[in-house]
């Protein structure tokens, strides 16, 4: 395909980007990139790694991703041009803000008047201090429309240069320096639509070297093995994200625990007699895959699985999963395990259709299937005629425009910090939607327009704070309310909406009824914007007042005493309101 052909292909999808998210072309190609290589949506796009901006020393996106548990971390610097060639002059600047981020003195960045920059600069000084700089990976990225095959001596050159100095002197655990042109952005966009659901797995297996307890046989071009595999291991594999995708070539629908089927399969993976049986019981799980290798350390036996798909045992798979979610699943739980390897799609497709004479489960993740998520799904969409989105693709798949959908991760955030006043909790620890200790209270004891109005009053105020954010200026502190504390700002919205427009006799009745809420907030209504303004002119005497640096706000909205100063706040706001009242004269 020709490069400009290729270039075709990008541009229009740039352009695309630009209209359904309302950026300046230069910005959304930028976002744009950022989506494709890191695979989110643009909400989800932190605004804290956006540095684009005054001081930024060519440096447009700073993502800085820490793994605790590892004690590592990875870097990432882009630079997006929305040009059609590669300059030199560019990749000089960049090594010159390698050299910025790594080498200055703290009271050198800290005088920068670009917050963003300064906080990521700093908190890539504090994680090296903890792990050590040998922990982090450091990926550096050249972005434009250009040609990968007609980048200048000089560019190429300089790029050497960075290569040079921070790669090969180990300064980090690895460095790589990378000019991203058309044809991997093409190659990117034909990845991420094909094969965005592939999983590569190594899977432990049960090996005694003792005795024949692998069987390996090749015939036709096809590679095949029987093995043993524990049931927690199987679990653990129908864990990989993306959820459920190792069920892909499934062709008929899951029947869930509720079939009899499952609950026996999931009853005698958790009872200890039954489990000693399971392995001669069952009929074992049948998997696909473009190629395995074995590995018989005695130690640590297993199955290097490629584009892996599981075909058949998928009820046996998602059961197990199930238990083991639960903490119940038994060690003594053991399967007979075949694996065929070929990348001839008929053959794959005829072993689908032959092994597939039992029931199967399609693709679909263990909460969005709760029978209150269906619930939800209905009664949104007889209330709202919008799309709840119970599982990750699937308003994609349904052809919806994303401005009519409401996700049940983030419905179940913006629920929770504007009904239950926790959004602290929301924006740190948002794995907590899905836990015991919330799912329930969120999810089982809302009623779906809270759900609905929750995630439009959210995506309101991220969507004004990220317009807002746009256009004040770079050295404007109020620009981190609105970075870090767009679900304080709509827990307060909810709170003035509720307190402050009584005496809008029409916009009361209004509120009071859901459906004539939600066009008030999806039309931008007068009302809701004035509430909204009201709302971060809150905040930011919340902050003010607790003697809060507005220069770095990440981790005061990270506390729970940003909720309780909130909730102090309000209390007086209400006191003094009906002070007014009571001392004002009686006509």
């Amino acid at each position: 395909m020709s490069v400009e052909l290729k270039r075709g292909f990008v541009t229009d999808a740039v352009e695309a980007y630009a209209a359904d998210c309302g950026e300046e072309l230069d910005d959304a190609f930028m976002y744009w990139f950022y989506t494709l290589l890191f695979e989110v949506e643009y909400d989800d796009i932190p605004l804290e790694e956006v540095v684009d901006g005054a001081g930024e020393r060519q440096i447009d996106l700073f993502r800085i991703a820490i793994d605790e548990s590892k004690q590592t971390a990875s870097i990432h610097l882009i630079q997006v041009k929305n040009t059609e060639g590669f300059s030199a002059n560019v990749v000089s600047l960049m090594k010159a803000g390698l050299d910025f981020i790594f080498k200055s003195k703290r009271e050198v960045f800290e005088g920068i008047p670009n917050p963003n920059f300064v906080e990521k600069i700093s908190n890539v000084r504090d994680a090296m201090r903890e792990f050590g700089n040998t922990s982090f990976d450091v990926h550096c990225y050249f972005v434009t429309l250009g040609d990968e095959a007609d980048i200048s001596d000089e560019a190429q050159q300089n790029a050497t240069n960075v290569r040079n100095e921070y790669g090969e002197s180990q300064v980090f655990g690895s460095f790589s320096y990378e000019f991203v042109g058309v044809n991997e952005l093409n190659r990117l966009v034909n990845l991420r639509k094909n094969r965005n659901r592939i999983i590569d797995y190594d899977l432990p297996i049960i090996y005694d070297a003792n005795r024949a307890s692998i069987v390996e046989f090749d015939s036709a071009g096809v590679s095949s093995l029987l093995c043993t595999v524990s049931g927690k291991e199987l679990a653990k594999l129908a864990l990989v994200e993306p959820r459920d995708a190792v069920f892909d070539f499934n062709v008929r629908g899951n029947l869930g625990l509720g079939g009899q089927i499952n609950k026996n399969i999931h009853a005698s993976s958790i009872d200890k007699e039954k489990a000693k049986q399971f392995w001669f019981m069952n009929n074992g799980i049948t998997m696909v895959c473009d190629e395995f290798n074995i590995s018989r350390d005695p130690d640590n036996p297993l199955v290097k699985l490629k584009n892996l798909q599981i075909i058949n045992g998928c009820q046996t798979t998602s059961s197990l999963r199930s238990a083991f979610e639960d903490d119940v699943l038994l060690d003594e739980v053991r399967l007979q395990l075949k694996i065929y390897a070929s990348k001839d799609n008929q053959f794959v497709n005829n072993v689908v259709i032959a092994t597939n004479n039992q029931n199967t489960i399609n693709t679909r993740d263990l909460h969005a299937n709760d029978e209150i998520q269906q619930l939800i799904q209905r009664k949104i969409s007889e209330e709202f005629d919008l799309f709840y989105e119970r599982k990750r693709g699937e308003a994609k798949s349904e052809n919806k425009s994303v401005s009519n959908v409401i996700k049940m991760e983030k419905a179940g955030q913006a629920y929770l910090a504007i009904f239950k006043r926790q959004p602290t909790v929301s924006r740190a620890q948002k794995y907590k939607v899905y836990s015991n200790e919330l799912y329930d209270d969120i999810f089982g004891k809302s009623k779906p327009w809270q759900l609905a109005i929750a995630h439009e009053l959210y995506r309101f105020c991220d969507s004004r704070g990220r317009r807002a954010y746009r256009e004040l200026k770079h050295d404007d502190p109020s620009r981190n309310i609105l970075n870090y504390g767009v679900f304080h700002i709509a827990r307060i919205l909810w709170w003035v909406l509720e307190n402050e427009t009584a005496d809008d006799a029409a916009f009361l009745e209004k509120f009071k009824s859901p459906p004539e809420l939600m066009l008030l907030i999806r039309n931008d209504d007068a009302q809701i914007q004035a509430a909204y303004e009201r709302s971060r002119e809150l905040m930011q005497e919340v902050v003010e007042a607790n003697n809060e640096s507005l220069i770095n706000l990440n981790n005061y909205f990270k506390k729970a005493q940003s909720q309780q100063d909130i909730n102090k706040h309000l209390k007086s706001v209400l006191a003094a309101d009906l002070d007014e009242v009571l001392e004002a004269p009686i006509s």
